[in-house]
């Protein structure tokens, strides 16, 4: 499904196999925390699976699951902006002098929970004061094109004299998880971390 959902026409591609699913990341403001789970897809998406294929001559897209089922699943895939941390939303548009998010108008507005998660979490890093204004602190925070925990960690280092050390963690916790890895090299990719395994740490 990576090759069928992008916008690339790959010619001789006539079938596309669609599953029905999809890796989804939302953001629960109740642990907050991201989550990466299985989730069904959305009839939006599955035309669009059903798109790539046959693109410069007829096709046929094989879905493993009910016709059914597709009219029940919902229209369209959830926007971003329903079900992400929104702190690093709020803080750019602090920082850009756009105004409050609750009055900002989103084509789907966030819910007020979202927002409350997003500002607890700026005043937590000390981004915007009790008022919800931003702070001197805040405004270094926007111009750090990182998660604002991640960004609060990097001035703490250089605060702390330890930049060097915090700029490693913080460029490990950016990017893709690097356990991650494709099946065809998978038994090279274990063993090319061996040397440095550490039966005490993950991270080392």
């Amino acid at each position: 499904t990576n090759v069928a959902e992008t916008s690339l026409t790959v010619p001789g591609i006539r079938y596309v196999i669609d599953p029905g699913e999809a890796r989804i990341k939302r953001y629960t403001p109740r642990n907050k925390m991201h989550r990466l789970e299985v989730e069904a897809i959305s009839r939006a998406s599955a035309q669009q699976r059903a798109g790539r294929c046959g693109r410069v001559g007829p096709g046929v897209c094989i879905r493993l699951y009910s016709e059914e089922d597709f009219r029940g699943r919902p229209e369209f895939t959830d926007p971003e902006i329903l079900r992400t941390n929104l702190a690093s939303v709020i803080l750019q548009m602090k920082a850009l002098n756009l105004g409050n998010v609750e009055d900002f108008p989103f084509v789907e507005s966030p819910d007020s929970r979202q927002i409350k998660d997003g500002y607890e979490t700026l005043r937590e890093l000390g981004a915007v004061d009790a008022g919800y204004q931003i702070t001197p602190l805040g405004r270094n925070l926007a111009r750090l094109p990182v998660d604002p925990r991640i960004g609060r960690m990097i001035l703490a280092g250089q605060e702390e004299d330890c930049l060097d050390d915090v700029l490693t963690i913080a460029a490990a916790l950016s990017v893709q998880d690097p356990r991650d890895r494709r099946w065809e090299v998978q038994e090279a990719a274990d063993a090319a971390p061996a040397p440095f395994h550490d039966a005490k740490s993950d991270f080392i």
